[in-house]
């Protein structure tokens, strides 16, 4: 895992999520310090993708030890409405009472472990939603970061999870935390969001993605997801929520419920009958 650093200001904030859109929300971080007008901006991802930061943008590149991008700090468990315990240790997952609820993300440094507002709120909309779907619903988890979403909707019931990412690390971390966690239905692969024709419709689609990319995807992920069935979607800023809720409608979902959470929100809605 490779990691980009580049200084800014505070007022170009959103300037820089506007640049940095193709790059996974939960792989990108914008750090601030109380009394400082200073902006550090910060993306992991595979070595091609750092340095091509580095050369577009300037900054640094920095290869990350293993065991510090896979996250040694204890902390206690994350808990998901009384459904979901997420475990960044693996002692305390190991020491679980019920390990039907709870999962092992060991990628605490900066993404991947639930805590982010776009993941957060990705896993509380499932969460609440598994009690409406059939026994035997499907899942397609679209930029899968760690795996943290597909692994969960295996957790939650479902049949068959299918989940890719367009960074290869990202596949291959995913794919450790499911053999950590004991999943055997999810399906990893390297694809891109707006390429989806080899996956199977699902009954619910995950897609945390920067607006730009969850609109440019739309279409796709919209053939891929079965009448009736729920589309939950993340990585966007509250200022873009109208523009994204209106390029889904325009594919055929209803208008979604929108939920706020500090600049980001997420949001859930439902393809409509054929």
């Amino acid at each position: 895992m490779y990691r980009w650093t580049r200084l800014s200001t505070q007022r170009m904030e959103e300037d820089w999520y506007a640049r940095l859109s193709h790059i996974d929300p939960e792989h990108l971080v914008m750090l601030t310090q109380h009394g400082s007008s200073a902006l550090k901006i910060q993306a992991f991802g595979d070595k091609k993708t750092v340095e091509m930061l580095a050369r577009d943008f300037g900054g640094k590149t920095t290869q990350l030890a293993k065991e510090v991008w896979t996250g040694v700090q204890a902390r206690a468990p994350l808990s998901i409405r009384g459904r979901l315990r997420i475990h960044s240790h693996e002692d305390t997952f190991r020491d679980a009472a019920n390990t039907e609820r709870d999962l092992f993300i060991p990628a605490g440094m900066a993404f991947g472990t639930g805590d982010h507002a776009t993941t957060a709120t990705c896993l509380r909309l499932l969460c609440d939603l598994v009690p409406e779907l059939r026994i035997g619903w499907k899942a397609l988890d679209v930029g899968t970061g760690t795996g943290i979403l597909a692994i969960a909707a295996e957790k939650l019931g479902a049949s068959a999870v299918e989940a890719f990412d367009f960074d290869p690390v990202c596949i291959r971390v995913s794919q450790e935390n499911a053999t950590a966690n004991e999943c055997h239905i999810v399906r990893f692969s390297v694809a891109d969001s707006r390429r989806v024709g080899s996956f199977a419709k699902a009954d619910v689609v995950l897609a945390n993605l920067y607006s730009e990319l969850l609109i440019a995807s739309a279409t796709g992920l919209v053939k891929k997801l079965r009448p009736g069935g729920r589309f939950i979607f993340s990585g966007v800023l509250l200022h873009q929520a109208a523009e994204v809720g209106a390029a889904l409608e325009q594919c055929g979902l209803l208008p979604p419920r929108i939920l706020k959470r500090g600049k980001w929100c997420a949001g859930i809605t439902t393809r409509r009958l054929d």
